[in-house]
């Protein structure tokens, strides 16, 4: 009769337990916080159009694979990005010098700016997740906002806007076009992925955009990303 009522107890407590996960992840931030009336009210109507919109693009995009939606998250991942500035700037004199510095001061922006943010929001993942390919470290566990989102975004502002890929026009055209393309595509496969609400990945967006504009202005030309590179090769003078 005891060990009966104490299966019956550790059964009620694992319901609660429950209960207070899913209004943690309703709620939709790390559920250590009171969450304002406003605000839960907003998340949740995040949280619905988000599902609407997933369903509406599983409907409308049945032939899209997982496969597909998870390729689109792994091209925009930083475990990508970042070794590709290394890559780049061994490439040198094909690619100068001037891009992987430029490109690497971008993202070192990036990281800084989304990796304050999800730690001061705290969102949760959306309950339906489906795991990343590379694991979530730190902050990066957290929804709000997007950090692919702002990434890709950014990334297709320096390619298009600060540092064309090419100098022909309608090439260039072209090739920004689908540069664009992707950089969308990543954003909507964050959310087909369960991995982001609609409004983490719009202020993603918003983010790579302020982003983009405000590296365009500390780009830096070939001569004084040449000096960096020398002044940080340089050994130090012996004593």
């Amino acid at each position: 009769m005891i060990r009966q009522n104490e299966l019956n107890q550790r059964k009620s407590d694992l319901t609660l337990g429950k209960q207070r996960d899913l209004r943690g992840e309703r709620d939709g931030l790390d559920g250590k916080r009171k969450v304002p009336e406003g605000l839960k009210k907003f998340l949740d109507w995040d949280a619905e159009l988000t599902n609407q919109l997933t369903n509406l693009m599983q409907v409308k995009l049945p032939s899209l694979s997982k496969s597909e939606t998870k390729f689109m998250e792994i091209s925009g991942s930083g475990y990508i990005w970042l070794p590709a500035c290394a890559i780049l700037y061994f490439m040198h004199p094909l690619v100068p010098k001037q891009l992987p510095v430029n490109l690497l001061m971008a993202f070192l922006l990036d990281i800084i700016v989304i990796g304050l943010l999800k730690a001061f929001a705290r969102r949760r993942r959306p309950p339906t997740k489906n795991p990343d390919f590379f694991k979530s470290i730190g902050p990066d566990q957290f929804s709000f906002p997007s950090g692919h989102a702002s990434r890709t975004i950014l990334i297709s502002f320096i390619f298009t806007e600060i540092n064309p890929l090419f100098d022909l026009g309608y090439l260039n055209l072209v090739v920004s076009l689908l540069v664009w393309v992707w950089s969308f595509s990543v954003c909507f496969s964050r959310i087909l992925n369960g991995r982001h609400y609609l409004f983490d990945v719009l202020i993603g967006v918003l983010i790579g955009f302020v982003e983009g504009f405000f590296v365009s202005y500390l780009w830096m030309s070939s001569e004084r990303a040449e000096n960096i590179l020398n002044f940080l090769s340089d050994e130090a003078p012996e004593i």
